[in-house]
């Protein structure tokens, strides 16, 4: 698979380690699987729709069987989301040490339109309690998402009515 990485035990299940040290803004890896339409994600199975990134206005990147399939969502992460010339990538936002779980914030990968829903169970100390799209986390988070950018500029630009 990865010789900088690991599939774990986590308190959410099963969940991606650090078999390395990484720095702030490194990049972890790249997040690979099958692009799927939005027009026939709701007749995908319940875990590949829940486990899925959003890719584009149109597309949903499933990465079942791959390492982004245990990625987990904390809400304060370590690490973010970032497209690269058509391709997804776990980048690191501040150190990650060895054996530490690579986290993600759900939120930053649900754009405007998206409608997933989804109860926190991460425990976190700054837990909100309810994953949504970026849209309606608090906005003292939104602005140090955006200032930081923590989400991906093509979340940002899709549109739909209740904004910031």
């Amino acid at each position: 698979m990865n010789s900088e990485l690991e599939v774990g035990k986590s308190d959410n299940g099963r969940g991606l380690f650090a078999k390395k040290f990484f720095g702030r803004n490194q990049k972890v890896f790249e997040i690979r699987g099958k692009l799927i339409h939005h027009s026939v994600l709701m007749e995908k199975k319940k875990k590949i729709r829940n486990n899925t990134f959003r890719f584009s206005e149109e597309y949903y990147l499933s990465p079942e069987g791959n390492l982004g399939d245990f990625v987990n969502h904390s809400c304060s992460s370590n690490s973010k989301v970032k497209k690269i010339r058509s391709k997804l990538y776990i980048f690191s936002i501040k150190p990650v040490r060895k054996g530490e779980e690579i986290l993600i914030d759900y939120s930053t990968i649900l754009a405007r339109d998206d409608f997933w829903v989804m109860k926190c169970k991460c425990g976190n100390k700054k837990c909100r309690h309810k994953i949504e799209k970026f849209s309606k986390l608090p906005k003292k988070v939104y602005k140090k998402y955006i200032d930081s950018k923590m989400i991906p500029d093509y979340i940002i630009r899709i549109k739909q009515s209740d904004t910031h």
